[in-house]
């Protein structure tokens, strides 16, 4: 009996980190799906469309904003941010440390596509050019961070880094 309470005190810390790592990857993943989605679209209709954050419920959220209308319905594709995953976390390292030049975070809380699937900027970002970037964090801190950023062509990548780091390729 003793020595499984001694296993089980060594153990759980280590299942508990490793959810959390899970957990943010997952967050990671789903939302550079729905930068997918959001691209897709725009190549598919033909037109310009926008993932947009926002509120959904009272939750922070990110959605495809498929007829333009710049409010979210609810038949917009939508990725509600988990209560335990903090978007744009104070304490990540700065977008610049990808090593990406002219790196922004997330301009007027939207991405847009234009038809040939490449990011639009007059919709977003004022019309200047820039590689999107949105970081993700664990509201707990640990285990560190993760981001997602966009080039003007349209390319997603997703990014780790450790808490005091700089963003490594995931």
């Amino acid at each position: 009996m003793g020595m499984m309470l001694v296993l089980s005190a060594i153990s759980v810390p280590s299942v508990v980190r490793s959810m959390n790592v899970y957990r943010l990857n997952v967050a990671t993943t789903s939302l550079q799906n729905l930068i997918e989605v959001a691209r897709f679209n725009a190549v598919r209709r033909n037109t310009t469309i926008s993932l947009r954050q926002g509120l959904v419920n009272g939750r922070a959220a990110f959605y495809v904003d498929l007829p333009n209308s710049g409010a979210y319905l609810n038949t917009d594709p939508v990725y509600v941010v988990p209560t335990n995953v903090q978007v744009a976390p104070a304490a990540a390292p700065a977008a610049a440390t990808t090593g990406l030049a002219n790196t922004t975070a997330l301009g007027a809380g939207c991405i847009s596509f234009n038809s040939r699937g490449v990011a639009d900027y007059t919709n977003c970002g004022g019309g200047v050019p820039s590689v999107w970037f949105i970081s993700l964090g664990l509201t707990n801190g640990n285990p560190g961070y993760r981001a997602i950023t966009l080039t003007p062509m349209g390319q997603a990548k997703s990014w780790m880094a450790l808490p005091g780091g700089t963003w490594g390729v995931m």
